[in-house]
């Protein structure tokens, strides 16, 4: 089987952080033991669209991988449109949420610049993938078999069933020495730290909760699925011995939703005595946190928790299914502020049906609550029939 030459890459573009891409790092570490792979991170390096097709052409890059959020397609579209120009034997491959959420109409948007598109969780069939290309095996009985994968099937589009994987410990650590933490600037998603190097971690995958507006129970399923606790420490203490890093943030949906598991996971901080900070620039769900909890975080190096409030309108919470009321979103957050944390509130506006009151309402119970910084967003769907 031949040894290809890979290159992942976080595109270019609008972003408010600019942190190591971690979900590329762990698909590295799925194949770097029988190919050469390598992460162009394209925000950190300002590289355009041009400037990847160029690297590319210049380093005989067999399969180019783009990470695609839905803010990032039309770049992407740009690069592998250049690709194409000027190695058009490079395959051209997007993963992530668009295409995870929008599978054909991912395909169709692009067109004939993009041979692959990947639905969900990639470290299962990524690996499958890249061997049935160095073995140049095209065929649809072998297509059909990789988990997840967008493709061409005639004038057909398929898109392959996936599945959530249980043993997340399987998958290894991303692969960190690809996207050394210290090489990366001062602005970690969040916008704040206490110690630097600073790194994301993703500790647990998948949300059980019904919010109407979140694509998170569809991209990661809605079960909890959680990497042991002894995986998780030994991803920090390499992370701190051999890289420096002296603050984690937890880029996790849910992960306060399994209590049991975060107290033993802050007592191992605590024994450990790394000293190191940590926060969740995610969020995490006020429903899933009391004061003994919260103490114990504190106690074991975690400052900062943001929360996605979304509405200050009952009959909107009601609506997009958040599961909690206004009295207890205004509860909780008085008993984390009280416990010491800067905390942070995210609301969304623009909700349909919502009325100017509501969101009026919003913003007198966001300016009631004891937030440090509050995050907006407005309402955006995406229709897959038009993208």
């Amino acid at each position: 089987m031949k040894r290809l030459k890979i290159l992942l890459i976080k595109p270019h573009g609008i972003a408010d952080e600019l942190i190591p891409p971690i979900s590329l790092g762990w698909l590295a570490t799925q194949i770097r033991n029988d190919h050469e792979v390598k992460i162009l991170d394209a925000l950190k390096m300002g590289f355009k669209a041009d400037n990847v097709a160029e690297l590319v052409a210049e380093e005989k890059i067999d399969i180019a991988g783009f990470q695609a959020w839905s803010k990032d397609i039309h770049e992407i579209k740009k690069a592998c449109i250049n690709i194409k120009k000027l190695r058009p034997e490079t395959k051209t491959l997007v993963g992530g949420i668009h295409p995870s959420m929008m599978p054909e109409g991912t395909l169709r948007f692009f067109g004939e610049c993009l041979d692959y598109a990947y639905k969900g969780e990639g470290e299962l069939g990524f690996k499958q993938f890249v061997d049935c290309m160095a073995l140049k095996d095209f065929s649809a009985a072998s297509l059909t078999k990789i988990p997840g994968l967008v493709w061409r099937d005639g004038e057909s589009i398929r898109v392959n069933d996936n599945y959530f994987l249980s043993d997340l410990d399987a998958f290894g650590f991303p692969a960190w020495d690809l996207m050394p933490p210290a090489s990366y600037p001062k602005a970690p998603h969040g916008a704040f730290y206490k110690n630097f190097p600073v790194v994301p971690i993703i500790v647990t995958r998948g949300c059980p909760f019904p919010c109407t507006f979140c694509s998170a129970k569809i991209a990661s399923g809605g079960k909890l699925r959680s990497r042991s606790l002894e995986h998780v420490i030994g991803e920090l203490k390499l992370l701190y011995d051999q890289f420096g890093v002296r603050e984690f943030q937890i880029e996790d949906d849910n992960f306060t939703l399994n209590n049991k598991f975060v107290e033993e996971f802050c007592r191992r901080l605590l024994s450990l005595n790394l000293n190191m900070t940590w926060s969740f620039p995610n969020g995490i769900r006020l429903d899933t946190v009391d004061k003994t909890l919260l103490k114990l975080m504190r106690k074991a190096g975690c400052y900062a928790l943001n929360f996605g409030i979304e509405s200050g309108s009952p009959r909107v919470l009601e609506m997009i299914k958040k599961m909690i009321t206004v009295d207890q979103i205004k509860e909780q957050l008085t008993m984390a502020h009280e416990e010491g944390f800067d905390i942070g509130g995210f609301f969304i506006m623009g909700f349909p049906t919502e009325t100017k009151e509501e969101i009026e309402q919003t913003i007198k119970f966001a300016c009631s609550l004891p937030l440090d910084r509050i995050g907006v967003s407005y309402f955006q769907p995406l229709l897959s029939k038009i993208i």
